[in-house]
């Protein structure tokens, strides 16, 4: 009976995914796109003419994407933008299985996976003619969280080898693993089985990072960065929300019921770290989806009204998001948006 519940949850996901990519494509058709690549569009661009020349610092070690579009035989534009397609409804297959696994309701999970496959980090890589990997990032993260849920360090550690290759945040899936795993502060065969899924990934990691050429790091000190964003924070506090829009309200009371949600805080750590290191801090607790998406469906479940408003919110932020980028954002932040600090090669 469980064998056939999973495989009802994946055809059902397959549909809620394949309904995620025909919602995202009519939004994408309604909105203007990005015209020719700038900033990190152009990077990724270069990337895919030569995948392993000397590229800027950090996307020279996010190189499978680029490089699946160099071999791909068709045009950059298309096949950038049909793999930013592909990842973002295949994430919402699994949010949906991954929320179905802690019993929240099918339209629920259905619903908020929709919302996952829409939003707006997500939905700006597809304007952005897909010349981005956070589709591909948290798609990453979701099957990550999908095989911690499951206890399958084999999984994971396929999961974690090929994210980092992706993007280096797949690592934050190890103390993840370790905190939703472990029955005490110490435990060896939670030790062992991490060590199963993280030490192929990080080995990876480490060759990728000795062996690929990039430019220096234009990015400055850690406390340049932090301090850059607390001198004017409104843009940072509004990426931030909009990454979860009303689930956050709900999420954090999962924290008592849920040990899911509470071994997630380790993950929401790794990511706060990373605003030393990154400035755009909306789209870096995005990698905290799996948790926060599990956490608010928890809470939400037998709130039916509460649920029903939630996602009502969360659509009206997705379709709001699209009218702005169409009148104003496409405009002033991607195509005419400032140049980048970094060296752009």
């Amino acid at each position: 009976m469980a064998t056939d519940s999973r495989r009802r949850d994946w055809r059902d996901g397959a549909l809620v995914g394949l309904a995620g990519l025909l919602l995202l494509l009519i939004a994408d058709a309604l909105v203007r796109d990005a015209g020719v690549p700038r900033g990190d569009d152009q990077v990724y661009e270069l990337m895919a003419e030569e995948p392993f020349a000397t590229h800027s610092f950090p996307f020279a070690y996010r190189f499978l994407v680029p490089t699946v579009v160099h071999v791909l035989p068709f045009g950059h534009t298309f096949s950038f933008s049909l793999l930013a397609w592909l990842s973002s409804a295949a994430a919402g297959t699994v949010a949906y299985v991954l929320m179905r696994r802690f019993g929240v309701r099918p339209w629920l999970a259905a619903a908020l996976a929709l919302c996952l496959v829409t939003c707006p980090q997500l939905f700006v890589v597809s304007l952005r003619q897909g010349r981005n990997v956070d589709p591909e990032t948290v798609l990453v993260m979701m099957a990550g969280g999908l095989a911690i849920a499951d206890r399958r360090p084999l999984a994971l550690g396929l999961v974690i080898a090929l994210g980092a290759t992706i993007r280096e945040s797949a690592l934050f899936l190890i103390p993840f693993a370790y905190a939703y795993w472990a029955t005490r502060p110490v435990d060896g065969e939670a030790l062992k089985r991490v060590a199963v899924a993280g030490l192929p990934g990080l080995a990876a990691y480490v060759a990728i990072r000795t062996g690929i050429p990039t430019t220096r790091n234009g990015y400055g000190k850690a406390l340049d960065i932090v301090k850059q964003v607390v001198d004017d924070p409104q843009v940072e506090l509004r990426r931030i929300f909009i990454a979860f829009g009303p689930l956050w309200f709900a999420a954090p009371f999962a924290l008592r019921d849920l040990r899911y949600a509470r071994a997630g805080l380790a993950l929401f750590a790794c990511c706060v770290f990373s605003f030393l290191f990154v400035r755009d801090w909306g789209r870096v607790v995005l990698l905290a989806a799996p948790v926060v998406y599990v956490a608010a469906a928890h809470v939400l479940n037998d709130r039916r009204r509460l649920a029903i408003a939630a996602v009502a919110a969360f659509v009206a932020l997705d379709v709001g998001y699209a009218v702005y980028m169409q009148a104003h954002g496409v405009e002033a932040n991607i195509i005419n948006g400032p140049a980048p600090a970094y060296p752009v090669r």
